[in-house]
């Protein structure tokens, strides 16, 4: 037989007898296509609690196999009761929208149905996630660095330290902890998940220090020294640092370079979480947020947010080339990972995973189609989209913004001489209710306010106006209640 009638995917007629057996397929398809096509022009969807919805959707998985009718059903009601982030009146999470050729790479990831552990199961996979690891480090300024894609940003801050101290502590990967007494150190403001990954990793939470911000939710160096020599004196061994750039709640960029000199001055890991704010590294015009970014030992950076390249996009990277595989490799080699002419293309080594999908090709299908001009430009856009949202809330009597905007994180919140945070959480839940905006809160020093993301490219001051205005009626409807209520009683 031909090797090439063995490759080719799809012999003559073979579409249609597949056709013949089962359309499944193609009716899904249909149905993506128009939810894709609407849904940027969609509300957000009503949210509902867990009991209308369990009393909306079947969940039973039965002895006798389900109908295709009830099939397709099964998939039109998950679209409708799941909220549509597609849309620019999504800004709940630090992300929003799809690019169509994330959705392109996903569809082509999801047929091919290959895994990343070694080169001769996914060969092309592999090089594309090289090459844009490539891409990556050299943006940071790293000409011979290493990485790999994540399950996400927490996943890669956790490898972040995993690698940090196998490589500052060799021993420990054989031998344990024993009796080193790590520290970690982070901001206040810094993600919850380096805590999670204290646990994962046995360093545990009393040991990671959280050091001081200032107003602008920026760590505060000379805190930092004086916490890595409270440590040192107490007989702790400090290794690892994290700076945020673009933290969760308030979008800050900590000082790398005032950091980068306290970690060289006592031979500390330096680590920058950048899940949020890595991308602005592709525009010319915002990359000064993270000056000093070359001299960092690693760094998260999240495509999926900044760059709409779809969940999960995480990288996970370092400088330091050949850490990744010295830290992770352990076993597979009876029967997986071969001795071959390409198994040192093999990633599997140097990842915590076995089995991983390639998420890597939505990336580079995105990245190819804008070109880094085209993602500096829709970069650029937003953060000009966040200084027209700022001044649209000054122009609010009824709006108070919380902080002056780091980048895309617009904190505000609706004025009240009543209880003024409780207050705004129950416009959020009447917001939700209504079901054409999905925006989050926050609480930072006891303040509670909205925390709006501008991440959507097709975001616009139409879409702001149209929030704002609904978060200021329904404030002063819940105002005005509440002072009936009050008259009443």
């Amino acid at each position: 037989m031909e090797t090439s009638k063995i490759r080719e995917p799809f012999v003559r007629g073979s579409f249609y007898k597949m056709k013949n057996k089962s359309s499944i397929l193609e009716k899904v398809f249909l149905i993506c296509f128009e939810y894709y096509n609407r849904s940027i022009n969609s509300s957000t969807g009503k949210v509902k609690n867990p009991k209308e919805i369990l009393r909306d959707f079947d969940f039973e998985l039965k002895k006798q196999p389900e109908t295709e009718a009830t099939l397709l059903s099964d998939i039109q009601s998950y679209l409708q009761l799941t909220p549509n982030t597609l849309t620019p009146n999504f800004s709940n999470q630090l992300f929003s929208g799809l690019n169509q050729y994330a959705l392109a790479g996903d569809w082509l990831t999801s047929v091919t149905n290959t895994t990343m552990a070694t080169f001769e199961v996914s060969p092309i996979g592999t090089l594309i996630e090289k090459k844009i690891i490539e891409h990556l480090n050299q943006m940071i300024g790293w000409d011979a660095g290493d990485g790999t894609m994540a399950t996400g940003g927490s996943n890669a801050n956790m490898i972040a330290l995993l690698v940090a101290r196998n490589k500052m502590f060799p021993e420990i990967k054989m031998k344990g902890q024993l009796n080193h007494k790590l520290t970690i150190f982070v901001s206040e403001d810094a993600h919850y998940s380096f805590e999670k990954a204290a646990n994962i990793l046995g360093i545990g939470l009393n040991q990671v220090k959280k050091i001081y911000t200032n107003v602008n939710g920026e760590m505060d160096v000379s805190h930092l020294e004086e916490s890595i020599i409270a440590s040192i004196a107490e007989g702790e061994c400090p290794f690892f640092v994290a700076a945020t750039s673009g933290s969760t709640v308030l979008g800050s960029f900590d000082p790398i370079n005032l950091i980068y000199e306290i970690t060289k001055k006592y031979n500390l890991w330096f680590h920058v979480d950048g899940a949020w704010g890595g991308s602005v590294l592709v525009s010319s015009k915002h990359r000064h947020l993270l000056d000093g970014i070359k001299n960092v030992d690693s760094m998260t950076w999240d495509t999926h947010k900044m760059i709409g390249t779809g969940l999960m996009s995480s990288f996970f990277l370092t400088k330091h080339f050949g850490s990744l595989r010295l830290s992770n490799n352990i076993g597979g080699e009876d029967y997986i990972f071969h001795e071959s002419e390409t198994s040192e293309w093999d990633s599997g080594p140097s990842s915590l995973q076995c089995g991983r999908r390639n998420d890597a090709l939505k990336v580079w299908l995105v990245w190819r189609s804008l070109g880094d001009f085209g993602i500096e430009r829709q970069i650029d856009g937003l953060f000009d989209m966040a200084v027209k949202a700022r001044d649209m809330i000054n122009k609010y009597k009824e709006l108070e913004l919380m902080y002056e905007p780091s980048s895309l994180n617009i904190c505000f919140r609706f004025r009240s001489t009543h209880e003024v945070n409780a207050l705004n959480k129950e416009i959020r839940f009447r917001l939700l209710k209504e079901g054409t905006f999905f925006v989050n809160i926050a609480t930072r020093k006891n303040e509670t306010f909205f925390r709006l993301i501008i991440v959507h490219p097709e975001l616009n001051e139409i879409h702001l106006e149209s929030l704002f205005s609904a978060i200021v009626r329904l404030g002063i409807k819940i105002e005005d209640e509440q002072s009936s209520y009050l008259l009443k009683n």
